[in-house]
């Protein structure tokens, strides 16, 4: 039994980053209909950014609010300058300038940042005694933070979302932009404002994540890769779907490979292609996505 509750708290953990990262892509989703491929490694450069402010006297929580607010101006200015004049209809396109993106980031890390792994400081005191009890198990405080802002985020997003005039802009703008724009809403303010929250979101992940993987270059590309399925399975357009299905993807990927001999760990992303399509076969818009209507 401490067995299963020990893998179902890593699984959990896992889940959250995935979670995480998948509310970042749902953000630039809801704003534009767009997926930014770019979106872990943007996090990753924010890291690196924190880690160098870190390096020049600033404290972490200072440091990781000073690359949040540098991600959501520079979000916002990858969509006016790089997505923007492609226009709104340019999926494929846009989905290339986002792989540009993430080779550009990748190679400028590396360049400026080298590749060896850096060790990055917690936000909370990370020592052997620093963690809460759980079931027997224990759960470190960095997890707790996590886990914690990951809840705030959502709240947030769901408000801004559901409840606001800006949320409402947001999916108009998203569904149908050339009726929106006649309606008065600035599109490309709307549009903006989802990259940079997205980015935000991203600069706000990656320095909580580092110090569980070391900070180096590849470090977002195992989590992108999931969240992307999480998004994918919880629903484009559904925060909370997306933050569910990363949840549960971690969890029950982390059982099975620690309970089935043939899959264990080299196997395991194999369990998360089987749910992606078995649940897509039977609702491609996914979980809790909403599905599109065409008027004829």
């Amino acid at each position: 039994m401490d067995l299963l509750i020990a893998r179902v708290l890593d699984g959990f953990n896992n889940g959250v980053i995935y979670g995480f990262l998948g509310l970042a892509l749902v953000c630039v989703y809801r704003g534009t209909g767009h997926l930014n491929l770019a979106q872990g490694e943007m996090a990753m450069f924010c890291a690196f950014l924190a880690y160098a402010f870190i390096g020049a006297g600033l404290p972490v929580p200072l440091a990781i609010l000073l690359v949040v607010a540098i991600g959501f101006v520079g979000g916002a200015t990858v969509e006016r300058f790089l997505i923007r004049p492609l226009g709104h209809d340019a999926e494929y396109p846009i989905l290339l300038v986002t792989v540009g993106i993430f080779l550009a980031l990748n190679a400028g890390a590396g360049v400026i940042w080298g590749g060896d792994p850096l060790v990055f400081p917690t936000v909370v005191p990370s020592g052997p005694d620093d963690y809460i009890a759980v079931l027997g198990q224990r759960l470190h405080y960095q997890k707790v933070v996590i886990a914690g802002l990951l809840a705030a985020c959502l709240a947030v997003l769901y408000a801004l979302f559901r409840y606001t005039r800006i949320g409402l802009a947001m999916r108009a703008s998203s569904s149908n932009p050339d009726s929106t724009l006649l309606l008065g809403v600035p599109v490309h303010r709307i549009n903006s404002l989802g990259w940079a929250i997205a980015a935000g979101v991203g600069a706000l992940l990656g320095p909580l994540v580092a110090p569980s993987t070391t900070l180096n270059t590849m470090m977002m590309l195992h989590f992108i890769l999931y969240a992307c399925a999480a998004a994918t399975l919880g629903g484009f357009d559904s925060p909370a779907g997306t933050v569910f299905a990363g949840v549960m993807l971690g969890v029950v990927e982390n059982i099975v490979a620690s309970y089935v001999g043939a899959v264990g760990s080299d196997l395991k992303q194999g369990v998360t292609l089987l749910i992606l399509l078995a649940v897509l076969m039977i609702r491609p818009s996914g979980l809790f996505g909403s599905q599109k209507v065409e008027r004829i």
